[in-house]
């Protein structure tokens, strides 16, 4: 006999649109059964009065390590930046990505994020830390060279290391529901041809994803160009890296030939409107990757170059953004936005099971109190506005990741957040003082 977890709320995001009153049921595998009216049937399991279901946030682009980062260089450009963000991580050790990545998982799971890409340092203790918590995440492994050590307080392995580490873990959960591992070659300006050629040739034979910058800042453009004559885009191109499957970070300037590339070789990108403004690298084409086609996630990047990790933040700002920039309310629209942070982004890294709240999806879902004053009054057809331009992660009541209970009325519920956040405040102090 099937056990169904039922779930009703006062109103429900659906692909069809929202339902108010709902209902949600998932069963023991943790894929959703019934998303509907209530059923007069039903035996509730968790009453929700006063909230609304929607599907779990996902996070296109992150660092998730570099918590233990935030704030430490707030307004400086892009190359400060990242001069003085890299100086520190040549001091983190292990414990310290451990301790960085829990509270990066605390801060998303407690702001309705399910899954989340990420490119940094990675091995199979950071991933079971994360299926522990019970997050999905695509995790792609940073490198730069293959005589290269990246993050040599932590490990000795090289670039070409690295690659081999992506094909073992790579083949270790490439069953896993909860995980995707990938290569994470930085950017173009910081890896040769001959590596990302590599890269490229590893990612075909292999079926491997990969994770990298595309055209961030302005200052990498025109080092891309000095060097091999083409925008980043152009280049990549022209060594047939996008045969393979690639996701794509910020990609703020890239041109309208770029992204034609993008959507015919199915290259999906990130938008991290807020770490872009913050550095000052500009505003990425949305509208036009929109129009295009273009598979789409948003992120927030590390909270070192944008300090939280709340996608609602994320969520309004990419869609006001570019109506300012560009005088047209049109530009970009709610529905657009929240499709992209849902449905979108899961298909973009790699959940295409995740992101709706439909029949036989995952039950990745998040409970959004509706009795707070930023929500009153809320007629249920204004559900989606309130999601993009009221809501807060703070908001974020409830969150089931494949039917799992992961977080109740600001409980924690698979990780101990008093002890991350202590562990946190002293890594901190020591690594930057």
């Amino acid at each position: 006999m099937t056990t169904e977890t039922v779930l009703r709320a006062d109103a429900m995001l659906t692909p069809a649109g929202t339902i108010a009153p709902a209902e949600l049921a998932f069963d023991e595998t943790g894929r959703i059964t019934y998303a509907g009216p209530p059923r007069s049937a039903s035996e509730v399991t968790h009453d929700l009065a006063g909230h609304a279901l929607m599907p779990g946030l996902v996070n296109g682009h992150t660092h998730s390590a570099m918590t233990l980062q935030r704030g430490a260089s707030d307004d400086e450009g892009f190359m400060q930046w990242l001069a003085t963000v890299q100086g520190i991580e040549q001091r983190v050790t292990h414990d310290d990505l451990v301790v960085g990545l829990e509270l990066a998982l605390l801060e998303m799971i407690e702001t309705g994020t399910v899954a989340f890409a990420d490119m940094y340092y990675w091995d199979e203790a950071l991933i079971e830390r994360v299926r522990s918590a019970g997050m999905r995440v695509f995790a792609a492994l940073a490198c730069n060279a293959n005589d290269d050590v990246a993050f040599p307080s932590v490990s000795s392995l090289t670039g070409a290391n690295v690659l081999d580490e992506v094909e073992r873990l790579a083949t270790k959960y490439r069953e896993d529901p909860l995980v995707r591992v990938g290569f994470g070659p930085h950017a173009p300006y910081t890896c040769t041809p001959e590596f990302l050629r590599e890269v490229r040739e590893r990612a075909l034979a292999g079926g491997i994803p990969i994770h990298t910058h595309i055209s961030e800042s302005a200052a990498e453009v025109a080092q891309i160009r000095e060097q091999y004559g083409e925008t980043p885009g152009n280049y990549l191109a022209s060594l047939d890296f996008f045969d393979a499957e690639v996701h794509a970070a910020h990609c703020v300037h890239l041109t309208e030939a770029e992204v034609a590339v993008f959507a015919q070789t199915g290259t999906s990108v990130s938008h991290n409107p807020v770490s872009n403004l913050k550095l000052g690298n500009g505003i990425a084409p949305l509208p036009e990757m929109i129009d295009a086609g273009l598979k789409l996630a948003i992120g927030t990047d590390s909270v070192a170059s944008n300090n939280s990790l709340d996608l609602f933040e994320e969520l309004k700002q990419a869609t006001i953004l570019h109506r300012g920039a560009r005088q047209d309310a049109a530009a970009v629209l709610g529905p657009q936005t929240i499709d992209i942070a849902t449905r979108g982004g899961a298909a973009a890294i790699g959940f295409p099971d995740s992101g709706a709240l439909a029949v036989g999806r995952f039950a990745d879902i998040v409970a959004v109190d509706l009795t707070v004053t930023t929500a009153t009054p809320l007629p249920p057809e204004n559900l989606v506005a309130h999601l993009v331009y009221g809501a807060t992660g703070r908001d974020v009541r409830e969150v089931f990741i494949g039917g799992r209970h992961v977080y109740h009325d600001g409980t924690h519920l698979t990780l101990d957040a008093d002890a991350v956040r202590e562990k946190a405040r002293a890594a901190r102090a020591r690594l930057v003082g």
